[in-house]
């Protein structure tokens, strides 16, 4: 099993959010096998998450952390043991032995929180004053044309469905990603504080994601600007959905035809996928 652990000052980072710092420990059996520690960017654009999967690690050991970015990491099933405090060395340990629910390790005020949380919408989230709208698009503008395709959609709108104010979150960096596009296009739409985000297809582990931060999703939008998307969610014409519509992997089909002839006494022969060959004798 191998864990990460968020640290400050040779001790679990008060936030995770903020932390810049990991300690990741490899053990079988209860005995150590290897340590190393990684420095954290300041600007992650893979996100936390990605890079914690990416380094094979089960369970993340932390402070405090905010549910968006909570949801973020348990979409790629790592469990986050939160609100934890104390000596890296002794929390290791605690981790070790299976103690580390002691409230000995629970930092001051978090005593009676659940503390194994996975993306299941646990932890209460502060809720904005305005209803606010996430809309998958192609530009920056609200006459730009929704954008289907929601890991890699050019950015997002997020808009106030009822004065339509709005403001553009550029999705450039998502676009780029060869894997976990969606997730950080989830990750994003979390962070600005929506409560529904409107689209064309979700794949499965964003889906995950926007569904533990409680954000409500409708789907299979497309040939519409992102008005005529709002001005069909002000008319009750979504298609609200609990489940995905896309696979989250690129499918491709194509087709090949290919012919032969041959001339005089000769014989034709066609093979499929594009390519042909012909044999014949002068009569």
């Amino acid at each position: 099993m191998k864990a990460a652990f968020a640290v400050w000052n040779n001790r679990i980072a008060p936030v995770f959010d903020a932390a810049r710092q990991l300690h990741i420990v490899t053990a079988e059996s209860g005995d150590i096998v290897s340590e190393a520690d990684e420095r954290l960017s300041e600007d992650i654009s893979l996100g936390k998450g990605y890079i914690l999967a990416e380094r094979g690690v089960d369970t993340l050991v932390c402070g405090a952390i905010t549910r968006s970015l909570l949801a973020s990491i348990a979409a790629y099933g790592i469990e986050v043991v939160c609100f934890v405090a104390g000596d890296i060395s002794d929390v290791i340990q605690a981790w070790l032995s299976g103690s580390i629910k002691k409230q000995a390790f629970t930092m001051p005020g978090c005593c009676r929180l659940k503390r194994r949380l996975r993306a299941s919408g646990q932890m209460d989230r502060k809720e904005t004053v305005m209803n606010r709208i996430a809309v998958s698009s192609e530009g920056p503008l609200l006459d730009d044309l929704l954008d289907p395709r929601f890991g890699r959609a050019a950015g997002f709108i997020i808009a106030d469905s009822e004065t339509l104010a709005f403001e553009y979150v550029d999705n450039g960096a998502s676009q780029a990603m060869g894997h976990g596009a969606g997730i950080q296009a989830a990750e994003n739409v979390v962070r600005s504080g929506v409560k529904e985000v409107l689209t064309g297809s979700v794949g499965p582990k964003a889906f995950q994601v926007l569904q533990a931060a409680g954000i409500r999703i409708g789907q299979n939008l497309q040939n519409v600007t992102v008005r005529q998307a709002l001005e069909r969610y002000k008319n009750g014409q979504i298609e609200w959905t609990d489940h995905p519509n896309s696979q989250g992997s690129g499918q491709g089909r194509g087709r090949g035809m290919g012919q032969g002839q041959g001339s005089g006494q000769g014989r034709g022969q066609g093979m499929r996928q594009g390519q042909g060959s012909g044999q014949g004798r002068k009569a």
